[in-house]
């Protein structure tokens, strides 16, 4: 019998556009490798995607704090955070060893929080 193996993480978005921006441009995940007005779906490896889907119209989501956070690892922990100035977005917290060694803190323009840590 086959495993099942873990493919990805759905974050729900209303403004699919801007979001679809920001981690295209902003986080450099790159071009979608599928890309519609109600999902879009970021190759992050061979076997991990993050996918973005849209709510329906007046649909209410989970307030920030009771979504999924996901984790990014970074080549540079500060010249992502330059990058994240340049942009606008300021970390939300500072340095924390909240998941057993430091990251920083940052927000999507939906309030969904991911964590950034350099990679080791």
């Amino acid at each position: 019998m086959e495993q099942s193996r873990f493919s990805g993480v759905i974050i729900r978005v209303s403004n699919l556009d801007i979001c679809r921006a920001f981690y295209r441009d902003v986080l450099g995940l790159g071009a979608p490798v599928m890309d519609s007005n109600f999902w879009v779906e970021f190759r992050v490896s061979s076997v991990m995607s993050l996918f973005l889907e849209k709510t329906e119209r007046d649909e209410k989501i989970a307030p920030p704090n009771e979504r999924v956070a996901w984790l990014l690892q970074v080549p540079n922990l500060t010249e992502f955070a330059q990058k994240m100035e340049k942009y606008g977005y300021q970390k939300e917290t500072a340095s924390a060893d909240r998941v057993g060694f430091p990251v920083r803190v940052y927000k999507d323009p939906e309030g969904n929080e991911f964590f950034v840590s350099e990679m080791k």
